[in-house]
């Protein structure tokens, strides 16, 4: 594996930065010299990478928008451009959503591009994340394997580490090998951490797809996911063909939904028979010492209205429901009804020329 690096930007800060330093008050006799106070971080504050999240793609690029859960207003907009900007140049780019993957409090991020993965940090003077390089295969073709492409990265619970697949072109009938670089380290000996069916999928490529509308698309068979200890887990897909639920399941990370949510840890809740439109009725659903997960009835009918998406809002234990074009909120088991929090998101600067936008789910503040 090699890695491509950009030219360093920040050498001339650091060297400007060293050049005002060097001139500072000397100590008065008898006294000791005076440590300078460490500077602070220079990072994005966290509320405001926290909210609904929506994805924006279109002719003049790619950004996220971050919304305030309770009136719907823009926390922060986010600039994607620089990672994807190969796929940037007309209506038909192709730098979909699932083709990224970003570390738990969004500093670092990673897109898939032409056998490769594009790495970068956020800036946090641009609210953009900054091209660094490029995590590409060591060779990018084999006599017998075909072309090699590193494919699905996600980010380790801890965000220490950058995980993807190797897929060989010519080896259909063969397992992929799951690979892992530090992301202090990118252009490091990447290390084999395991196995994977072709074409696994990620955890964080489910959660955004739940109850997402995704028509006829019906997601990968496998996905894997990475433990909070840091260890490989693959999880398989089970299709329920009484209560037609989807879900994937692991010995340690458990069950996963596809067509339903978790709210609070071991709570699930979702419609029954989802034709991947909208639905009136919100079931409460429960899990088995096995993984079988069942209808355990009807939690919310919503009468003279159709729900749409759902999302868990863990942080107050609640669930956010769209119902047309307006946000509610929902306590799972309560005799109330949803309470309205707004009609639509609002923005500050919405990029032009989107042609597509997603909400991706309910993102709490990350402290670390």
């Amino acid at each position: 594996m090699t890695l491509k690096r950009i030219a360093p930007v920040f050498l001339a800060t650091m060297l400007a930065l060293t050049a005002c330093n060097s001139g500072g008050d000397e100590a008065a006799p008898g006294e000791a010299p005076q440590a300078d106070a460490a500077p602070e971080e220079d990072t994005i504050p966290a509320e405001e990478l926290s909210g609904l999240l929506e994805y924006h793609r279109g002719t003049r690029g790619v950004f996220l928008t971050f919304h305030d859960v309770e009136d719907g207003t823009q926390r922060s907009l986010i600039d994607l451009t620089d990672l994807a900007l190969a796929e940037t140049g007309g209506m038909g780019i192709e730098a979909f959503w699932d083709r990224f993957a970003f570390s738990p409090d969004f500093r670092f991020a990673a897109y898939e591009h032409d056998g490769g993965l594009r790495f970068g940090e956020l800036n946090a003077q641009t609210y953009s994340y900054d091209w660094t390089g490029v995590v590409e295969p060591q060779e990018s073709t084999t006599f017998s394997g075909g072309a090699i492409e590193y494919l699905s990265p996600q980010f380790s619970p801890d965000g220490s580490q950058l995980w993807f697949e190797e897929q060989h072109e010519n080896r259909e009938e063969e397992d992929s090998r799951i690979f892992s670089v530090d992301v202090t380290d990118p252009k490091g000996e990447p290390e084999h951490q395991g196995d994977a069916p072709r074409d696994v999928g990620t955890i964080h490529e489910v959660d955004s797809r739940v109850l997402s509308g995704q028509g006829t698309w019906r997601g990968p068979d496998n996905v894997y996911t990475i433990t909070e200890d840091n260890q490989l887990e693959v999880l398989e897909r089970v299709n329920d063909e009484e209560t037609g639920l989807d879900y994937f399941i692991g010995d340690t990370t458990g069950v996963v939904p596809w067509s339903f949510v978790e709210g609070a840890p071991g709570q699930f809740f979702g419609p029954i028979g989802f034709d991947r439109s909208t639905f009136t009725e919100l079931h409460s659903l429960s899990v088995s010492d096995d993984g079988t997960v069942s209808d355990d009835g009807i939690d919310l009918e919503a009468t003279g209205n159709s729900i749409s998406r759902v999302w868990a809002d863990k942080e107050h234990d609640r669930l956010i429901l769209l119902a047309g074009s307006s946000y509610f909120a929902y306590a799972p088991g309560s005799d109330d009804e949803p309470v309205a929090l707004f009609d639509d998101l609002t923005y500050e600067g919405r990029p032009e020329g989107t042609v597509q936008t997603e909400v991706l789910g309910v993102y709490p503040v990350h402290n670390g």
